[in-house]
């Protein structure tokens, strides 16, 4: 994970055996709620923060995305659009 965002078409995530901060809480008794970006990957189900320990996410999954206009500034086709393949 050292480039900028998970776009995405981008089949990866942090790793599913990582132990995130709301899973620890939620095993103590805490309600978890995430507001904001998703940073960490939502090619699958099991990526995105409802199943990574937060009981609810009012957010978008992508880094790019324009909380005003809702447009994403950045795409994987954007990625490759100017390489020869």
């Amino acid at each position: 994970m050292q480039h900028l965002v998970i776009l995405e078409a981008e089949p990866w995530g942090l790793s599913l055996q990582e132990q995130l901060m709301p899973q620890y809480l939620k095993k103590q008794g805490y309600s978890t709620h995430a507001l904001g970006k998703w940073h960490l990957g939502f090619f699958r189900k099991e990526y995105t923060p409802t199943y990574r320990g937060f009981d609810s996410h009012f957010g978008y999954y992508q880094g790019f995305q324009d909380y005003y206009d809702h447009s994403v500034k950045a795409t994987v086709s954007d990625l490759y659009k100017n390489l020869d393949l």
